[in-house]
């Protein structure tokens, strides 16, 4: 073979090797141009399902305090101006409210608790937002003669529990907003319930609730 024409081959298998090997770095480099772009969608899809994922338990989680919350209401609206055994003085209604407690009377329906009159109580336990009932008449447990106790917790992670009241007892005197409510003749007009959560984003503006006089 003529060796000119044999280095012209040459040359040409050189040059055609350098060109593939050019444009398999091309491809590399397009691949993980490629690789970088779906790596940005994937994880901005991640993101927003996490994003999505936190506004609907937000909105759970709002949505069932917020049920709990008006229990709570409906569960003092419903309080009597009636009295019991060491309720206070003769004349005093059985509502003893107080910044972080409230007792009063009320009704069960007898459905989840014996029917007929219950001493109630909202108090704060801890991070827990419990509920006392405890019968004012009927049965006594076996071991001692006190009556049963009922507890429920209507919400937890609780930081404070703020309750006012407002009314007079003397009609000589204007209505005021009041931090107690105790050893009254009748019942405030209005109670409002404010509640601190640990988690800020559940916090809600204080729940007013009128009261039945008779």
């Amino acid at each position: 073979m003529n060796p000119a024409l044999r280095n012209r081959r040459i040359s040409r298998v050189a040059a055609r090797r350098r060109s593939e090997l050019g444009l398999t770095l091309i491809e590399l480099l397009l691949s993980l141009a490629i690789l970088a772009i779906l790596t940005g969608f994937l994880a901005g899809g991640l993101s927003m399902a996490r994003k999505a994922f936190g506004a609907d338990r937000a909105s759970e989680i709002g949505s069932e305090t917020s049920a709990a919350i008006q229990t709570v209401a409906a569960l003092v609206a419903s309080a009597l101006p009636a009295r019991f055994d060491g309720a206070g003085p003769k004349d005093a209604i059985g509502f003893d409210g107080r910044p972080q407690v409230l007792s009063f009377v009320g009704l069960s329906e007898g459905r989840s608790l014996r029917g007929g009159p219950h001493k109630i109580v909202l108090r704060q336990s801890g991070g827990d937002l419990v509920v006392d009932f405890v019968p004012l008449s009927g049965a006594r447990s076996k071991e001692n003669s006190k009556p049963p106790l009922t507890r429920v917790v209507v919400l937890s992670g609780v930081r404070e529990v703020r309750l006012g009241y407002f009314g007079t007892t003397d009609t000589k005197v204007k209505p005021a907003w009041r931090a107690d409510w105790s050893r009254a003749e009748r019942l405030p007009d209005l109670v409002s319930i404010r509640i601190e959560f640990e988690d800020e984003r559940r916090n809600e503006p204080a729940t007013v609730v009128a009261l039945r006089q008779g």
